[in-house]
């Protein structure tokens, strides 16, 4: 009907008009994507609301969760990685008390030295259930600050800072406000006491990579390298063997890099931390020579980590089930 009018005004050229008209398209479709996106965020709500009256819990959420994620049904017999994992937490697996201690950022490292030994976590300065409690002031510098209940909202406080700027004090005020379990129902942080942890800050400060450990079943299968996370996040993945494995997950490539020099005790700890669970990723910093660990992950990004293609999904899922029947 708009094209009908507007054919009739005498000023728009032919050409003009069919520009005009591709314009027009392109608005309606976007306008149309962008309705069907809040309708769904608000049908997802609605969802979770009425699984819970229904005594359903979250399954139909995790439902609803994934498919928006990846656009697919999970399948058992998939034996894809984001599949597993979906299964994973609309089990009763996650809630088992030994996974929901080794989810917060403090607790797990007495769980740590049990197993591993001392020395192999960054120590405790500080622990606060409030950002009121937080003195900027008394916090040795360099440190950092981050939720022991959750991942990510970190904060790195510098030698010469006296005190957090407020855009900081907000960060941890949200970090505080929220879990991986409101926000994408992971069992495991349900019941954890949401708390802001106070470590000293690594020689590396915020250039610090990650290295990520994939076990199953006990063995090491999969390792993940995070490089520039504050910034330009990039994301390499090897096998055990320090093999380049050419797969895209949720970041681009970064530089491929040697392998570091305590690889083996890396994956030696991994192993001795894995045996109490059939799945955990073991995530790991290196300072100079020094192994640290951070925590022991048990759903990585929620099962809604996107790989650039179903073949890469494929390829990372046959490393890491690899001699499983």
């Amino acid at each position: 009907k708009m094209l009908w009018i507007l054919s009739g005004i005498p000023h728009i050229s032919g050409r003009g008009l069919k520009s005009f008209s591709r314009k027009c398209r392109q608005h309606c479709i976007w306008s149309f994507c962008l309705g069907l996106k809040m309708s769904l965020l608000s049908n997802m709500r609605r969802a979770f609301k009425m699984s819970l009256k229904l005594g359903l819990g979250d399954r139909p959420y995790l439902l609803i969760l994934f498919i928006y994620a990846h656009k697919r049904l999970p399948r058992r017999s998939s034996r894809l990685f984001n599949d597993y994992l979906f299964f994973l937490k609309a089990s009763d697996e996650l809630s088992d008390i030994m996974r929901q201690v080794t989810s917060d950022k403090h607790l797990v490292k007495e769980f740590v030295n049990e197993r591993v030994g001392t020395g192999k976590t960054i120590e405790t300065v500080g622990l606060f259930a409030s950002v009121s409690e937080i003195n900027g002031e008394k916090l040795p510098r360099p440190c950092v600050l981050k939720p022991a209940h959750g991942s990510g909202s970190v904060v790195f406080c510098k030698e010469g800072q006296n005190e957090l700027s407020e855009e900081e004090l907000e960060l941890l005020q949200r970090a505080l406000d929220s879990s991986p379990y409101t926000s994408a129902r992971e069992a495991n942080y349900r019941y954890l006491r949401r708390r802001i942890v106070c470590e000293p800050m690594l020689q590396e400060g915020e250039n610090i990579k990650d290295y990520k450990v994939f076990c199953f079943r006990g063995e090491p299968k999969v390792i993940q390298v995070d490089s520039d996370r504050h910034w330009a996040h990039k994301r390499n993945i090897y096998t055990p063997a320090w093999e380049h494995v050419d797969v895209k997950y949720n970041f681009p490539l970064g530089q491929w890099e040697d392998a570091p020099s305590n690889l083996s005790e890396m994956l030696d700890i991994s192993r001795a931390l894995a045996t109490e669970f059939e799945f955990v990723r073991v995530d790991f910093f290196i300072s100079g020579e020094r192994l640290f660990i951070g925590e022991l992950t048990h759903c990585p990004e929620s099962a809604h980590g996107r790989f650039a293609s179903r073949a890469d999904e494929a390829r990372f899922s046959a490393l890491l089930f690899a001699d499983v029947s």
